[in-house]
């Protein structure tokens, strides 16, 4: 950047936001931030000591926002742990190697600003102790904010329903497995050490209050789901909320099982148990909801919450496709996230939105498909606003963070390119990560061809194989998982057999 006259980026298209794009013009950044979006020959007699950056082969567009992840390390399908009904798969991903936080976060956040990821939404779980909570959430966000993201931290944890739901079954399902699974499934869910929950609540609270000045960082509640934390601290949340206005994420509706047992008895279903505590606000947001019927939505879509739909996720986990149709009509504000799971492991934001689009169709013609435009404001704008951030991010408007990805177009192009093409609608039909040239946050490189900038990436990665060569094995083993898994698919029949759920 110069010292003082700033810098102008101009190219065939800047796509301002999902629904305005512009030929031939460019960007003015100072300081930073956007200071101006105009045609290429005013902008540089605007400025006419700005440095410029022109090439006439590429697009201008906003950097991503993951709205939902999850900084599992290494994928988990390299560590032998294999896609399935999520019900199992927790307890198979709970053997993944145990990674130190910071190092897995490292590892995250350098792939997901290499996709042109700059905003990121992380959930995960909190901690054994308040101290080593406190601790992982600082780490997350100097990793992140280092390299240049912007990110709400989210942690939660299984209070409750550890193996199974509804509450209250656990001890009944261990009953049905070998001694030896029984005290491995013991040790690693049931007994292990988790952070009191008033602790938790504390916690979250004070440091959403250290970083509420920030545009960059936030540490939010992220209760893991309904079922999983139980009413009471549900409530105590709620009650920190209303005083500071603290935004909350959490998993809901995700499953079958979790939709028809887990709203069963005196638990009356994820929404009406968040409405229940007071946690239907504009502030909360919902990771999956493939299971939400329409009145759930109609609830949610009534107090302006907002939902992150994770269509690969959901398709490795066997857990469905979002009515994402039916919540546009009904006006919900929808994000994109990758869960850490995105179809080929890759994080490549492009294939996700590619693949909304080919899922989120819809016959019935009250409630339309989503468009191109549409996956791409979820990717964007969508998971800003969910963020509250939608004032410094998700768009390439005047005066917002200069967060933007520059894409080459070559491939794109191929023999022949319609001259009259929308870029949106070119870009997820057809836009590989490995077609971006380079990512700026803040108005600074960070990432060229291919290459961080702002960290030592063949360090991160030898640590990694540093950390997984002396990880000590915690998996089940094949034929352990296979017991499990059966033994869950018969405790699960036998229970919706004899019990009827209240949907």
């Amino acid at each position: 950047m110069t010292a003082d006259g700033g810098d102008i980026f101009s190219a065939r298209w800047i796509i301002e936001d999902a629904f305005h794009s512009h030929t031939d013009f460019a960007l003015y950044v100072l300081d930073g931030r956007i200071g101006g979006l105009a045609p290429l020959a005013e902008i540089k007699s605007r400025y006419p000591s700005a440095r410029v950056h022109s090439d006439t082969n590429t697009a201008i567009l906003p950097g991503f926002v993951n709205a939902h992840h999850h900084c599992y390390g290494v994928n988990l399908i390299n560590q032998g742990i294999r896609d399935d009904l999520l019900e199992p798969w927790i307890f198979a991903s709970a053997g993944a190697a145990d990674i130190a936080p910071r190092l897995a976060t490292e590892y995250a956040a350098m792939r997901l600003l290499k996709n042109g990821v700059t905003a990121v939404v992380d959930a995960g779980t909190a901690g054994q102790t308040a101290a080593i909570a406190e601790a992982k959430i600082r780490d997350k966000i100097a990793v992140y904010n280092g390299l240049g993201l912007s990110c709400a931290i989210a942690p939660g944890e299984r209070w409750r329903n550890q193996l199974v739901h509804p509450y209250g079954q656990s001890q009944s399902f261990l009953t049905t497995l070998p001694e030896v699974l029984r005290c491995k499934l013991q040790r690693q869910h049931v007994a292990r050490t988790r952070i009191a929950p008033q602790s938790f609540v504390r916690l979250l609270s004070r440091m959403h209050g250290e970083y509420a000045a920030s545009e960059c960082a936030d540490v939010w509640f992220g209760p893991t789901a309904p079922h999983w934390t139980g009413r009471e601290i549900l409530r105590d949340i709620a009650r920190e909320v209303r005083e500071s206005g603290q935004r909350i994420h959490t998993h809901a509706e995700e499953t079958r099982l979790q939709h028809l047992s887990a709203s069963a008895w005196s638990f009356q279903g994820a929404i009406a148990e968040l409405g229940k505590a007071g946690l239907l606000t504009d502030g909360l947001s919902l990771a999956h909801m493939v299971w939400a019927d329409e009145k759930d939505l109609a609830r949610v879509a009534e107090v302006r919450a907002h939902i992150v739909c994770n269509p690969s996720s959901n398709l490795r986990l066997r857990s469905g496709i979002a009515p994402a149709p039916l919540m546009k009509r009904m006006g919900i504000n929808l994000a994109l996230g990758m869960d850490g799971t995105s179809l080929a492991g890759d994080d490549d934001m492009f294939t996700e939105m590619r693949l909304a689009q080919s899922l989120y169709w819809s016959s019935d013609r009250a409630n339309p498909s989503l468009t191109a435009k549409d996956v791409f404001d979820m990717a964007t704008l969508g998971g800003a606003r969910l963020m509250g951030m939608d004032h410094s991010i998700g768009s390439l408007s005047v005066g917002k963070r200069a967060d933007f990805v520059i894409l080459r177009l070559n491939r794109l192009e191929g023999p022949w390119l319609d001259p009259g093409i929308d870029p949106v609608e070119l870009l997820v039909s057809s836009a590989k990560s490995t077609d971006i040239q380079s990512v700026f946050t803040g108005g600074q490189l960070a990432v060229s061809h291919g290459e961080a900038q702002r960290c030592d990436e063949k360090l991160i990665l030898q640590n990694i194989t540093d950390s997984m060569q002396c990880a000590a094995d915690q998996r089940l083993s094949a034929s352990e998982y296979a017991v499990v898994k059966s033994a869950l698919q018969r405790w699960y029949d036998d229970w919706l057999t004899n019990n009827t759920p209240q949907l």
